[in-house]
């Protein structure tokens, strides 16, 4: 942004006439000023500004933050007092919310217009040939920061009309060139044509030449991240657009034109112009917005116990807030003293809650000016969620039993989801992606961590480590798959990763896939029983996973998540050496399953086991008579083991072998007793599940 210093000059009595002193101020307020014009008496500051800061885009804005600094009156600059009452002659109609308030000001202007003095000496280098009515609008854009154009009254056929288009537009701007408008783009126009692309820039069909003796002046405001993206796509950038991308001031529309009238009606400029009528649109009103800023807050975080509320609202006005002092509960002392502050129209756009005013005020008294010194420091720890508590339960398994805690990235591109898409096509529907991606490696959010593990354990490989073992606490991203809703979402998970052999050794052979899967699941039955629960397998069809080497894990109904080996498909196009055991938990389900752990006191009367086999059909899940054994509830059984499977060539059955475990804590059993309750136990096998002991 260019800072003209004399028309700072008119907005408010600088502190200093120094220039390095003045350069050294507007850093301290945070317009840091990359360089310094200098040009036939002219000083031009080009000041970098904040990219949700519209209101510094102007001497008035940058005045404003001086007069808070300094604390001296705000002068600003003089307006007409109204516009008339004729209505202008091309009637305006808005079609879109992203238009807030859009107003004509049409006009008369004499042959060979003349600038005031005073413009003329700012734009002296100036592109000839304009039309001294374009001139203005841009220097009012410098001085009070409201984006205007003007249309050549002649050149418009029937009403304005402010609406979004619905395809991809071709115009011709004033630089000449053409440019492509993109689909649900502001628009301005007229009964044939497109006259304006809203906020960016404006159509050669109507710009305004020399020869012209009748314009319209538009003054609008419009809807930020509409005008970016449509600047964005076009591939240009204009001052207006620069303005408004930060957020323009929808009381400003009028004000702009009032300024208009009054440069263009004084002294010295001749033969003025005449207003010959006024239309406006206004949407829905300005939002009134009311923030509470506590005195004491202000003062904790300046670190200034004594600072006077009279400083803290002084500085605040000076900046356009209006403040009225809440009523306290101590007349004595300002120590709870509240303000309520209505936010002014230039800053709604970024000013939102107490820290926003508080950073305003800190910006405005001098950051150079706090004392440095550490405030008390409250050392209470903050209570763990269940969330960190979930994650504080497993370390210790996972830990233990050699996995090491990972970060990968959030994201990954088109071809990993074409990849994904190979196996199951519906995933291509359930990505996330981002419009505007930096890089195309970066184009999706991932909705599964297998290809960032799969890729980690290549690369862990490939630098001679032999067992990779690796856990990430993390999230995915999806869309919706409910009908009739698109939604996104993200869910927190723990992934698991296991390549290569279990240990680190090279004296013996690899571990074959089964003889790791099963290594796997016991890490992973290590995490549920931290979690105070007992998990099982069940068949599952993850389609990212191998068919015949995968299973779901569920704790009682409900499922808590998957695991199995990656699939050949994804193993042979991340070009992996082994395969890859894969885990994937869904947090918020092992909320609803994890409970706290009871340590039963250690019992050290002798326990009796027995131990039986029973046949079992070939797809008889052995885990599941385990369970028909618990649930009977026999006095004194403490647990079920499996502790054998086997299966004799020329059977038809399997036999598995049980071991049942009765102990007591307050005396030591009897054999009879224990005969008795096997005795049920194995009556319920056989009467209700047709089980019988192995020969």
């Amino acid at each position: 942004m260019k800072l003209h210093i004399s028309i700072l000059e008119k907005l408010i009595e600088l502190p200093t006439k120094d220039v390095n002193e003045l350069r050294q101020m507007l850093d301290e307020l945070g317009l840091e000023v990359k360089g310094i014009e200098e040009t036939a008496g002219r000083v031009v500051f080009n000041v970098e500004t904040l990219a949700n800061r519209g209101d510094h885009l102007s001497a008035l804005g940058v005045a404003r933050e001086i007069s808070a600094r300094e604390l001296v009156a705000l002068k600003h600059p003089q307006v007409v007092s109204s516009l008339g009452d004729r209505r202008a002659s091309v009637a305006i109609r808005c079609l879109t919310d992203r238009c807030s308030r859009y107003a004509l000001l049409e006009m008369q202007v004499p042959t060979d217009m003349n600038l005031r003095p005073d413009i003329a000496a700012v734009i002296a280098d100036a592109e000839p040939g304009r039309h001294a009515i374009v001139h203005t609008l841009n220097y009012i854009l410098l001085e009070i920061g409201q984006p205007m154009h003007a249309f050549d009254r002649d050149k418009i056929e029937g009403e304005i009309v402010v609406e979004l288009t619905g395809s991809e537009e071709e115009v011709t701007a004033l630089d000449g060139k053409c440019y492509k408008v993109p689909p649900n783009s502001i628009v301005i126009k007229d009964k044939k044509k497109i006259v304006a692309v809203a906020g960016v820039i404006g159509c050669e069909n109507s710009m305004v030449t020399p020869a012209t003796r009748r314009v319209l002046v538009e003054s609008a405001a419009f809807d930020p991240v509409s005008v970016r993206k449509t600047a964005r796509a076009m591939g240009i950038s204009t001052d207006a657009s620069y303005a408004f991308e930060r957020g323009s001031d929808a009381e400003g529309v009028v004000v702009a034109l009032k300024r208009l009238v009054y440069l263009t009606s004084g002294a010295g400029i001749g033969d003025g112009a005449q207003v010959t009528g006024f239309g406006i649109f206004e949407g829905k009103p300005l939002e009134k917005r009311k923030l509470s800023l506590a005195v004491q807050r202000v003062r904790a975080e300046m670190n200034l116990p004594r600072l006077a509320d009279a400083e803290i609202s002084a500085r605040l006005k000076n900046l356009g807030y209006l403040l009225e002092a809440q009523p306290t509960s101590d007349k004595k002392s300002d120590r709870d003293k509240q303000y309520s502050v209505i936010v002014p129209s230039w800053r709604l756009h970024d000013v939102l809650n107490e820290d926003d005013l508080v950073e305003d005020f800190a910006r405005a008294y001098g950051l150079n000016r706090v004392k440095l010194e550490i405030p008390p420091l409250d050392a209470q720890t903050p209570a763990v969620n269940d969330v960190e508590d979930i994650y504080r339960r497993i370390e210790a398994p996972l830990h233990g039993s050699g996995f090491f805690e990972v970060i990968t990235k959030s994201l990954y591109s088109q071809a990993e989801v074409d990849l994904l898409k190979s196996l199951t096509p519906q995933i291509a529907d359930t990505h996330v992606v981002l419009k505007n991606a930096i890089e195309k490696s970066n184009s999706h959010c991932k909705a599964t961590n297998i290809i960032h593990l799969c890729r980690l354990a290549e690369t862990n490989h490939r630098h001679g480590v032999m067992s990779f073992k690796a856990y990430e606490a993390g999230r995915l991203f999806s869309l919706s798959q409910k009908p009739g809703s698109r939604y996104q979402y993200e869910r927190d998970v723990i992934t698991l990763a296991l390549s290569g052999r279990w240990n680190e050794h090279e004296w013996r052979a690899a571990e074959v896939v089964e003889t790791l899967l099963l290594k796997f699941k016991g890490v992973l039955e290590g995490i549920f029983q931290a979690l105070g629960c007992e998990v099982i397998a069940v068949p599952s069809r993850e389609p990212l996973l191998h068919p015949g080497y995968q299973a779901a894990l569920k704790v009682g109904r409900t499922e808590c998540g998957f695991f199995g080996v990656v699939h050949p498909g994804i193993k042979d196009a991340l070009e992996c050496k082994y395969p890859l055991l894969y885990a994937e938990l869904d947090v918020a389900s092992l909320l609803v399953v994890a409970k706290d752990r009871d340590f039963a006191r250690p019992v050290d009367l002798p326990a009796i086991r027995r131990d039986i086999t029973l046949k079992l059909g070939d797809k008889e899940l052995a885990g599941k008579i385990s369970r028909v054994i618990a649930d009977l509830k026999p006095v004194n059984l403490q647990q079920v083991r499996i502790v054998d499977n086997f299966k004799k060539p020329e059977e038809a059955f399997r036999r598995v072998s049980y071991r049942l475990i009765f102990q007591s804590a307050e005396r030591t059993l009897e054999h009879a007793e224990v005969d008795m309750a096997m005795a049920q136990i194995l009556g319920v096998l056989k009467e209700q599940h047709q089980l019988e002991l192995a020969g």
